[in-house]
C-alpha cells in the first residue's frame, strides 16, 4: 500500500511513525515545507514542498491530509479529481457548504473519502459501544476535553477540540440532534492567540443529551467520555490507567474492563488501507463528518450572535 502524506507536523509525524510500524504500507511521497522532514522517512520516499504534487501523483494508492482544516477542501477536492481516496483528518471542513461540497463531490465522483475522527477507532470507544448496546437505552452522554492549548490562530477550539466529543456523541446516539446550544464560560485573549472554555449542549430525542466542555485553557489534560445507559455507566478516560470502568449505578464502585492493545491510529489507518484495497467507494465516516461539522456550524452561530449582543 502506497501512501502520500500533506503535513509533517505535531500529527503528521504520528502519521509517519505509524505507517512504518505496520506491516505492508509505506509512506511513498511527503509534502512539508520543513526540509528536515527527510530525517522523518524512508529515503526511497518522494519529497515534495508543494501540495499538488501528491494530490496529482497517481502512483499512490492513497493520500491523508494531516494539514489545517482550512486547507482540507482544496486539496481533497484535488485528490478526488485525480481518483485518488482521501484519509482526512478532522474537522473535515470549517464550514458546512465545504463540508457539504466535499460530501458531494467525493459522491459524484465515486472516491472513497475517510474523515478521521480518531478516538471512534480506540480500543476503548469500540468496547463502550459494543457493551452499551447491552446496556439498554443510552440516556445521556457528558464528556470534557482539553489542555493547555494548543492556540493556533487558524483554528479556534470550539474546531480544533470540539470535533471528538461531537463525533462520539453523534456516532453512540446515531442520531442528528433536535437542538443544539453553546456558549462561552471563560475567554483569556493574548497577544499570541485567543483562549476559550465553551459548554455544548445537544438534546435529542426522548429527552436525551449531550453535555460536552472543550478548552485550551485546562492546565491538566483532559479526555474523558461518560456514556450512561438505562443499565449502567461507562467511562471513558483516555488519560487514565484503566481506559474504559462500568459502573452499575451512580457512587458505585468501578469495574475496569478488559480491552485489545491496539492504538487509535494504527486501527484507523489499517481501517483506511482495508477499504482502499477492498475497493470500496464510500466509508460512512464522511457523511458522519458532514454531520459534525453541521453541528460545530450551528455552535459557532450561537457563540457569535452571543458575542455581537455583548458587544451591541
Amino acid at each position: 500500500m502506497r501512501l502520500g502524506l500533506v503535513g509533517a507536523g505535531r500529527w503528521g509525524k504520528r502519521y509517519i511513525a505509524t505507517m512504518a510500524a505496520m506491516d505492508g504500507v509505506r509512506l511513498a511521497h511527503l509534502v512539508s515545507g520543513n526540509p528536515e522532514s527527510a530525517t522523518l522517512v524512508p529515503s526511497d520516499c518522494r519529497l515534495s514542498s508543494d501540495w499538488r504534487a501528491a494530490t496529482t501523483d497517481r502512483t499512490l494508492d492513497g493520500i491523508i491530509l494531516a494539514t489545517p482544516p482550512v486547507m482540507h477542501l482544496e486539496m481533497a477536492l484535488a485528490a478526488i479529481a485525480n481518483g485518488i481516496p482521501v484519509l482526512v483528518e478532522k474537522p473535515m471542513t470549517l464550514s458546512a457548504d465545504d463540508a457539504r461540497t466535499l460530501v458531494d463531490r467525493a459522491g459524484r465522483e465515486r472516491v472513497l473519502v475517510m474523515v478521521g475522527h480518531t478516538h471512534l477507532y480506540s480500543a476503548a470507544f469500540r468496547e463502550l459501544k459494543s457493551r452499551g448496546a447491552l446496556l439498554g437505552d443510552l440516556l445521556h452522554t457528558r464528556s470534557a476535553g482539553g489542555n493547555w492549548g494548543p492556540f493556533r490562530p487558524d483554528t479556534p477550539v470550539l474546531w480544533d477540540w470540539g470535533p471528538h466529543d461531537v463525533a462520539m456523541c453523534l456516532d453512540l446516539f446515531d442520531a442528528a440532534p433536535t437542538r443544539v446550544d453553546a456558549r462561552r464560560v471563560v475567554v483569556e485573549e493574548s497577544e499570541r492567540a485567543r483562549g476559550e472554555t465553551i459548554e455544548i449542549a445537544l438534546d435529542f430525542e426522548e429527552g436525551r443529551q449531550a453535555q460536552i466542555r472543550v478548552s485550551n485553557l485546562e492546565r491538566t489534560k483532559q479526555r474523558c467520555f461518560e456514556a450512561t445507559f438505562a443499565g449502567g455507566t461507562l467511562v471513558y478516560d483516555d488519560l487514565a490507567a484503566e481506559k474504559l470502568v462500568y459502573r452499575a449505578a451512580p457512587g458505585a464502585a468501578g469495574q475496569a474492563l478488559p480491552l485489545d492493545a491496539s492504538m487509535p491510529l494504527t486501527n484507523e489507518l489499517s481501517e483506511f488501507c482495508r477499504l482502499v484495497t477492498s475497493g470500496q467507494r464510500t466509508d460512512p465516516s464522511l457523511e458522519l463528518g458532514l454531520r459534525v461539522v453541521q453541528v460545530l456550524a450551528s455552535c459557532q452561530s450561537r457563540l457569535d450572535l452571543a458575542e455581537a449582543a455583548e458587544a451591541s
